[in-house]
């Protein structure tokens, strides 16, 4: 007896293992297959050739690079407070519980139920012969384990697990593209404020320096060495410089305003103590690899939703397809709850079954190719953002050699209009040139102090948009999902 159950039991085995493989062979859908896209072997915008000097930036910290502990505690904040990452980490533990319930389909299911209830019934209904034709009434209690299982024989149930893995990395991948958007925008507009508290102070000196000019003038006035003009001229000079110092005030506060929105806090509450910019833009290594744009989470969210659209193409092809199921139950039944539980009133049932689809009106087949033009929609969404990335990195290192290049040429701009300024006032004090001269002078040199001010705020911003367009930084990046 023991020797014919073992026996029973390895064919069961056997035929298990071969309906497994039977399974797998029979599953349905393309293989999905990571698309390559052409990457230039190199930028055409070049870079520092001082890379020995260049600053190694990492994703999870890059903004580390620019050396500022106030920017390092208000990103450290972001991560922990903004609105949009928070809802983004929302997203991703729905994808992580949608994982868990596509792949709960792999296995059967079993559940557990009872009934009791009393029953009448008539005396000429149908059948009646279990009472001798006569009405019966009865009790009927009942305690039962039911078994529910599909065998995924095309692979509808195992690509519908593949999507939903692909979902849920594209969700975290998502996390990371949101939390780079908030963080470079934090800095962004920190550099903003920063810049502007700069030229405020460069206006603040020049307000000093008008005023005693204007001072001079009048003195000059009364002393019958200059006239009413070269006084207004003073004037008008000083009141549009100490215009200029207010208006830049509705600007701060802006970027004020969208820092504290970014770190979680409302506007009201949330200050930044003056400081001009004085950080110089990190040193870019030289010959980035083109390679580093995959590693952009917004690149890897599209290509592991790309993943998904591919197998719901298997889902949409299985459903074509017959799908078979095992149902059992198991249980007792008794009209006396006291004797429930006897062997002789055990009840059980097991049974397979088939469905198979024999007209539809078209809808299997306009779901497959749904799913397909939903691939093929996704691939192009994929490969354009690749070469839009490939733009965006070369728009910043286009910015950065450009602004280097102007930086220097404005710093020689204000030294030269600093010495135009002193020699104007110099030739106007011993009367060898009228005011308007001085006014030009100290006029082109406000211009000039404010354009290299405003030019070390794009370097800034242009440095950390870079970091963005390379999906966080040009060291330590990400790997990408799936593999």
């Amino acid at each position: 007896m023991l020797s014919t159950a073992i026996n029973k039991f390895k064919l069961r085995t056997a035929a298990v293992a071969a309906a497994l493989m039977v399974s797998a062979s029979c599953t349905v859908g393309p293989k999905y297959q990571r698309p390559t896209t052409p990457a230039p072997p190199q930028y055409k915008e070049g870079t520092s050739t001082d890379s020995g000097k260049a600053n190694p930036i990492g994703y999870s910290n890059w903004w580390l690079v620019f050396h500022d502990d106030e920017l390092n505690g208000l990103e450290q904040r972001v991560d922990m407070a903004n609105q949009d990452i928070l809802a983004a980490i929302a997203r991703v533990e729905q994808a992580q519980a949608y994982l868990k319930v596509s792949r709960s389909y792999l296995f059967p299911t079993l559940s557990a139920g009872g009934s009791a209830s009393r029953n009448r019934e008539a005396q000429t209904r149908p059948n009646n012969g279990n009472t001798g034709g006569l009405a019966a009434t009865y009790n009927d209690f009942q305690f039962s384990m039911l078994l529910g299982y599909e065998i995924d024989f095309w692979g509808k149930i195992r690509h519908s697990v593949e999507s939903a893995a692909a979902t849920e990395q594209s969700n975290e991948a998502n996390l990371h593209f949101v939390r780079l958007v908030a963080e470079t925008g934090l800095a962004m507009n920190y550099f903003g404020l920063r810049e502007l508290d700069a030229e405020r102070e460069v206006l603040l000196a020049t307000l000093q320096a008008l005023q005693q000019a204007e001072q001079l003038t009048e003195m000059r006035r009364k002393g019958g060495l200059a006239s009413d003009y070269d006084v207004f001229q003073a004037r008008t000079l000083l009141d549009q410089t100490d215009a200029q110092a207010k208006h830049i005030e509705i600007q701060r506060a802006q970027f004020e305003h969208v820092i504290a929105v970014l770190t979680g806090q409302p506007p009201s509450t949330f200050s930044l103590p003056r400081s001009p910019l004085t950080a110089m833009p990190p040193v870019i290594p030289a010959g980035l690899p083109s390679q580093l744009v995959e590693h952009r989470p917004d690149i890897q969210s599209i290509e592991r939703t790309l993943a998904a659209s591919n197998a719901q193409i298997g889902v949409a092809r299985a459903l074509q397809f017959p799908q078979f199921t095992i149902s059992g139950a198991a249980g007792f039944e008794s009209v006396n709850p006291t004797s429930l539980l006897g062997w002789q009133n055990s009840i059980a049932s097991l049974g397979t079954g088939v469905l198979a689809p024999v007209f539809t009106g078209g809808r299997l087949k306009a779901q497959v190719e749904q799913a397909k033009a939903s691939y093929r929609g996704t691939l192009a969404q994929y490969q354009g953002s690749v070469l839009t990335a490939f733009q965006q990195v070369e728009d910043q290192l286009a910015a950065i050699r450009i602004l280097s290049g102007e930086a220097a040429s404005t710093e020689s701009a204000v030294n030269d209009a600093q010495h135009t300024e002193q020699i104007a006032m110099n030739q106007y004090k011993t009367g060898l040139v009228n005011y308007l001269n001085v006014v030009n002078a100290q006029a082109t040199l406000l211009y000039n102090q404010r354009t290299q001010t405003q030019i070390l705020g794009e370097q800034m911003t242009a440095s950390v948009a870079l970091v963005k367009a390379l999906g966080g930084g040009w060291m330590d990046t990400p790997k990408p999902p799936g593999n």
